[in-house]
């Protein structure tokens, strides 16, 4: 399995509420909304954007990953309103462990309202059909209940906490796992 040939053309994904599709320039004041916010950041690797320019520096760097066939974020869009909520994708991709990571943040807006499990799920169909993976993962530091309720509610099991498995914003922090396998999803 080749990664550039999946993701040669990144395609939309589409659930009963939303669409989940490859970002763009129009996107940027909507990622700034939402990536300003401390609390969004607050359990990520990242900083809250202090600027437009923030925000454009992370959308370079996507549009970049989808020029070069490489794992990047979807956009997620709310079909009633048209709105850029959010985003939903693979961190990482070991192709051959038949394993990836997936990762996603969501506007505080619609916190609450079962969008983020909707667009994981359909990250899920993505990442065992044309990605073929045997075991998708996923991982929020242990204070972040709602990220751990999210997956849970997706289908995946906890697996256990990796103890000061990551470093960010300059301190070790524990870290639940979480994980489904291909015949978890079939069933």
């Amino acid at each position: 399995m080749k990664i550039k040939e999946v993701l040669a053309e990144l395609p939309d994904l589409e659930t009963e509420r939303l669409l989940l599709r490859k970002m763009g320039w129009q996107d940027v004041e909507d990622i700034f909304e939402y990536a300003s916010i401390p609390a969004v950041s607050q359990y990520t690797t990242w900083e809250p954007h202090q600027s437009l320019e923030d925000s454009q520096r992370f959308l370079k760097a996507t549009i970049e990953g989808y020029n070069q066939h490489e794992i990047a974020c979807w956009g997620i869009i709310e079909k009633a309103g048209n709105k850029f909520i959010g985003a939903c994708g693979f961190a990482e991709w070991r192709p051959d462990c038949a394993r990836g990571e997936i990762g996603y943040v969501l506007s505080p807006k619609y916190w609450g309202n079962g969008y983020m499990r909707e667009a994981v799920r359909a990250m899920m169909g993505f990442g065992f059909c044309p990605m073929q993976l045997n075991r998708i993962e996923g991982r929020c530091m242990v204070e972040n209940t709602a990220s751990a309720r999210v997956m849970e509610k997706a289908g995946m099991k906890f697996e256990g906490v990796l103890r000061q498995h990551l470093f960010a914003k300059g301190i070790y922090h524990d870290v639940k796992m979480y994980s489904i396998l291909r015949q978890e999803w079939i069933k």
